[in-house]
């Protein structure tokens, strides 16, 4: 089930322009995403998210109504759930370079989602000798089934971490086992 339409701009030799549109099928959802996604951390840059047309300083919506901060899962309900919970737009790359901050990230994490069904695994990625490794910025908790994390997904997706907007999306089990993030 195609849950919305991409289009990357591509310039005449094959490259990035470095930007795309997306067209969700449910339109409440284009505000939610924009509202958890506009300004989250993807590697040194920040993403820059808004509506076709909206200009880079435009802070509403279609109406001309200021987007309000929404709880609803933002990416979750459109996908299946599995045991597995992908937390994004939560941690940075000082959180994982700070050794008492990162353990207190997991603490809390642990404790937060254990409120919402019972978790078996916290993993969070970090560099190794200062070198990015896959997952990095992410957070995946494992939870005993499909319906825990589902539980947790519709209370943790845009709630305010850190004063960011954390994302929600499940995870394939079996590449978390494997570590194939």
């Amino acid at each position: 089930k195609q849950w919305y339409q991409r289009r990357v701009a591509i310039t005449a030799g094959g490259e990035s322009k470095g930007y795309a549109f997306c067209e969700y099928m449910d339109h409440k959802n284009t505000d939610q995403a924009i509202e958890g996604l506009n300004g989250m951390a993807l590697g040194e840059k920040k993403l820059i998210v808004n509506r076709a047309g909206a200009g880079k300083n435009n802070n509403s919506n279609a109406t001309g109504l200021p987007i309000p901060i929404s709880g609803m899962d933002i990416v979750s309900s459109l996908n299946e759930a599995t045991e597995v919970l992908c937390l994004m737009n939560m941690i940075t790359l000082d959180d994982l370079l700070d050794d008492d901050e990162y353990r207190d990230i997991v603490d809390d994490v642990r404790e937060e989602c254990g409120k919402h069904g019972k978790v078996r695994n916290v993993v969070i990625p970090r560099p190794i000798d200062g070198q990015a490794v896959p997952g990095q910025g992410k957070i995946y908790v494992e939870f005993a089934t499909p319906e825990d994390c589902k539980k947790a997904a519709g209370a943790l997706a845009g709630r305010k971490f850190a004063q960011r907007v954390v994302v929600t999306s499940y995870f394939n089990l079996e590449k978390f086992r494997k570590r194939d993030f």
